[in-house]
């Protein structure tokens, strides 16, 4: 039940990201001169690593309040994605961030998109807090 939940959700995100709404969600992410921005994908041992070596990097965790009894990366901080896409809450361009969700979909997705519209430095965590969990890396409840 709860995958059949997810995959819906997934569906209509995406859904959401490649229809009008997305022009409405681009004008939310003007973009920056830098003409080479990075967007990568990294594994939990990756971004393990890119934590303890980066100390000016942001871990945003854009799952929503309910979701975070299932733990979270100690340091993220929570910027849940409807309210980056709503422009309630903006993620700083000055900073690397490490966007983290359950299983990694909700991440790509956002960090796809705030690649093209001129955040310089993004990382997506590979599998999200399921599989940072998997690798048995700390989490706090």
């Amino acid at each position: 039940m709860k995958k059949a939940a997810f995959f819906t959700f997934f569906a209509l995100l995406l859904a959401f990201l490649s229809t009008q709404a997305v022009p409405a969600a681009q004008q939310q992410f003007p973009g920056l001169e830098s003409s080479t921005p990075l967007f990568k994908t990294i594994t939990p041992g990756e971004a393990q690593q890119l934590i303890d070596n980066r100390k000016d990097l942001l871990l945003v965790d854009v799952r929503g309040t309910d979701e975070l009894s299932e733990g979270y990366i100690e340091g993220s901080t929570l910027i849940p994605l409807w309210d980056i896409l709503k422009g309630n809450q903006r993620p700083p361009k000055d900073k690397p961030i490490l966007l983290i969700c359950a299983v990694g979909g909700r991440s790509l997705a956002l960090g796809k998109l705030m690649s093209k519209n001129g955040w310089p430095e993004i990382y997506n965590l590979k599998g999200g807090i399921s599989a940072w969990k998997e690798a048995k890396l700390p989490v706090k409840y």
